[in-house]
């Protein structure tokens, strides 16, 4: 209740500005900017430093092993997305999927989740009739804070596969969606800043026609 109440008394504000007695969607809506505006600058900073190369992320040609996954940060009543390179490593092994967030306990108990069932997903399809000999790393590249959620988990997959497979994996795409123990890819929650994060950055590098977000069948009405 208290953001809405603080929206609406700028909304108010900016009707009086106009001289308007009656607040209405105009004001509403320059209130909403003038909040986004306000705590934007560490997302200005965020992608300054992908602009300038500080954080890696490709946007065009075609890598094995890593795929661009999107997250979402929350500034108070501000929210944006933002895209995250993930990769995998693999090599022969026993069948652990190690995921390097979770061993350095930056992992939040969703996003630990998310992995546990992308193993489950490749035991079953994979480890039917003989087990997997093989090791393999997940990891968020750059990330220096907790990382939560399951919403990057078939990014992962992907990821995961692409190095199995020795099998490239488009740079202009980035991917979003849970996947579960049956393969299916399932609803994930910000999908709107998740695409619009991957969008800025492209554009800011010259959109080609072949950028893109991947998202899940369930979230295209959102």
């Amino acid at each position: 209740m208290r953001s809405i109440a603080d929206l609406l008394t700028e909304a108010e504000y900016w009707a009086q500005q106009a001289k308007n007695g009656v607040v209405g969607s105009v004001h509403v809506q320059q209130a909403i900017d003038a909040q986004f505006r306000r705590g934007s600058r560490i997302l200005e900073r965020m992608q300054e430093s992908i602009r300038r190369g500080f954080l890696l992320i490709d946007t065009a040609g075609e890598k094995i092993g890593q795929v661009n996954g999107l997250t979402v940060m929350e500034l108070g009543d501000v929210s944006f997305g933002l895209p995250t390179r993930i990769t995998a490593s693999v090599r022969m092994g026993d069948g652990e999927v190690i995921d390097i967030e979770r061993e350095v306990e930056l992992a939040g108990p969703l996003h630990s989740k998310g992995v546990l069932i992308l193993s489950g997903f490749l035991g079953r399809r994979y480890a039917q009739e003989k087990p997997l000999a093989l090791s393999a790393s997940l990891v968020f590249e750059q990330s220096y804070g907790e990382v939560e959620g399951d919403s990057a988990s078939s990014a992962e997959l992907y990821a995961l596969l692409s190095a199995l497979a020795e099998v490239p994996i488009k740079q202009g795409l980035a991917v979003t969606g849970s996947v579960n123990q049956n393969g299916e890819i399932q609803a994930i929650g910000g999908v709107n800043e998740k695409i619009e994060g991957f969008f800025d950055v492209c554009q800011q590098r010259g959109l080609d026609g072949t950028q893109g977000v991947l998202i899940p069948l369930a979230n295209v009405k959102d």
